[in-house]
């Protein structure tokens, strides 16, 4: 007779404090870098005294790290690290990094490519220029889709159940220039289908323009897009035309890439 293996009861509160610990972790994103105790507990609904075991363990092993003047929790550079570790496996990383080292180089701005990961926009690469702009970006960053050009080119190609379901959520305003509402939002993400690029000024920085473009699989299908920013006084009226013809380059390169 084949005997049935039979778990103690006590891997039943080390298995939902494992999935409680990797719930604490997605609680972090860009606009919410730093999380209060109470915050995170009621988050979770989880009680103050099971979330800070919770904050503590993670501390412990290097994920997350407490700031002694706020009182708040933020994730660590070690758990940032590791994310960007683990997309560098990625093929498309790989086949990008010639194409956006390129770009960086031909455009003198920081080049960009990212995909969509859980309605968001997920960096899986950052090349910095010779002169780069503070951006609150990097491997393994997310930011919102609506205000970035790299975020718009993906959304623009979306199901309209998907954007619908974004828009839901609320549009957050970063800056003066910022769209917070669903129908301009709508209009511009139907331009960006058209033109084939999109140009974010001064959406999610003061100061900061980017331009991307849409990464095409064999069906033509977006699955990821190219993107470069830099300040204002270089990516401006006079010089988007020329830029933008570069980015759809590098695009282009990273999609044959893809197809090879």
């Amino acid at each position: 007779m084949v005997s049935t293996l039979r778990y103690p009861a006590a891997n039943s509160y080390h298995y939902s404090s494992l999935r409680n610990a990797l719930r604490l972790l997605n609680l972090f994103s860009l606009e919410e870098p730093e999380l209060q105790l109470e915050d995170i507990a009621s988050r979770l609904e989880i009680g103050q005294s099971t979330a800070f075991r919770l904050v503590h363990t993670l501390m412990v092993e290097g994920f997350i790290v407490r700031d002694s003047s706020t009182k708040s929790y933020r994730l660590a550079a070690s758990l940032l690290d590791l994310g960007q570790s683990l997309i560098k496996k990625e093929n498309l990383y790989h086949l990008s990094l010639d194409p956006i080292e390129k770009l960086a180089e031909r455009t003198g701005e920081t080049a960009h490519i990212g995909i969509i990961k859980e309605f968001q926009l997920m960096y899986l690469l950052k090349i910095d220029s010779a002169h780069p702009v503070h951006l609150l970006s990097h491997a393994g960053r997310r930011s919102p889709l609506h205000c970035t050009s790299t975020g718009q080119v993906l959304f623009a190609y979306q199901e309209e159940s998907t954007i619908d379901r974004v828009l839901e959520r609320g549009l957050i305003s970063y800056t003066s220039q910022t769209i917070t509402d669903p129908m301009v939002l709508k209009k511009l993400l139907h331009t960006i289908r058209s033109k084939g690029y999109a140009v974010s000024k001064e959406e999610l920085h003061e100061g900061v323009v980017s331009i991307a473009a849409p990464v095409r699989n064999s069906k033509s299908k977006p699955i990821a897009a190219v993107s470069i920013a830099g300040p204002i006084t270089r990516i401006n009226e006079r010089t988007i035309p020329k830029l933008i013809k570069q980015v759809q380059q590098a695009a282009d390169e990273v999609a044959k890439s893809l197809q090879n």
